[in-house]
């Protein structure tokens, strides 16, 4: 039975391991060059397309390109932004928030899984195959247990995201003459939406570690599984393939890929259903695995 108070302490001594073994330091550093290199690089492939939409409507309108106005001019250079979402309301939706929270959002939700994968995965299998688990689980349950690991994994992975969104606002804060203190919101809203996403593969790769009792062999497995999952959904809710066999998409419903487009959405109608969903993908992988798990000797 899951004990509250335990599951405190063994997230906290996998916080405080992390921290020990500067595995927290190099997640930081990860998420935050990633952040500021992309940013860095954004900003700069803004600013050559302002200059280059400033260009091509000075000359179709015919005005001087001091007397564009900004907006007109930003909203010309970013469709390739929002080239990629599909729903056209939400496109209009994506080009309200600043370009900089919409590259931040889209660079963490596309990385996050393999962010995942290589910091995450074998944790769990770690311990299990070094022995050092049976110590814990001398004093706790193995729900507790794995239960207090996953949630030391999941702060983990909320720092990461949070560090990144910071140091993605402080590259623009230097860079962009348009910056705006919104942008800090929605940087942590866009880091949060990330933290859903990757919640729902950090639960399923965690399950697999449980499973695997070997941290290369838990990385190999979740490789192949996100993969395989990648390539799945694209199948599955393929347009030529659903006409020949009708509510195929739904199987969709079941990969995390499928809600990734929703968490953009404003309103909560789209984005509610796709965050449980998230979360519940993933609490259906560590299920699978914790109770594979518990059949076994630890």
């Amino acid at each position: 039975m899951l004990d509250g108070k335990k599951l405190q302490v063994v997230a906290r001594f996998e916080l405080l391991e992390a921290l020990r073994s500067r595995l927290f330091i190099i997640v930081l550093s990860i998420y935050g060059a990633g952040a500021a290199i992309g940013s860095y690089a954004f900003l700069k492939a803004v600013e050559a397309a302002d200059e280059a939409a400033r260009r091509a409507l000075s000359k179709s309108m015919g005005v001087d390109e001091s007397q564009l106005p900004a907006d007109l001019v930003r909203e010309n250079a970013l469709p390739m932004l929002t080239g990629m979402v599909r729903d056209e309301a939400l496109r209009e939706e994506l080009l309200k928030m600043p370009p900089l929270s919409i590259f931040y959002g889209f660079m963490a939700l596309n990385l996050v899984a393999l962010f995942v994968l290589a910091i995450s995965t074998g944790t769990m299998a770690q311990d299990l195959s070094s022995g050092a688990a049976r110590f814990a689980l001398f004093r706790c349950d193995r729900l507790t247990w794995a239960s207090g690991k996953l949630v030391g994994q999941e702060v983990l992975l909320a720092a990461g995201l949070t560090a990144g969104a910071l140091v993605a606002g402080v590259v623009g804060a230097l860079l962009d003459s348009d910056f705006s203190s919104d942008t800090w919101l929605w940087l942590l809203r866009a880091s949060f939406r990330a933290w859903l996403y990757g919640s729902a593969y950090l639960g399923l790769f965690a399950g697999i570690s449980l499973v695997a009792r070997s941290p290369l062999k838990a990385r190999a497995l979740a490789l192949f599984l996100w993969m395989g999952m990648g390539i799945l959904h694209g199948i599955v809710t393929a347009d030529l393939l659903n006409e020949r066999v009708p509510g195929l998409h739904y199987l969709g419903l079941l990969m995390p890929a499928e809600h990734r487009e929703a968490l953009w959405t404003p309103g909560w109608q789209r984005y509610l259903p796709a965050a449980l969903a998230l979360l519940a993908i993933g609490g259906a992988g560590f299920g699978i695995g914790h109770r594979i798990f518990r059949g076994r000797d630890a």
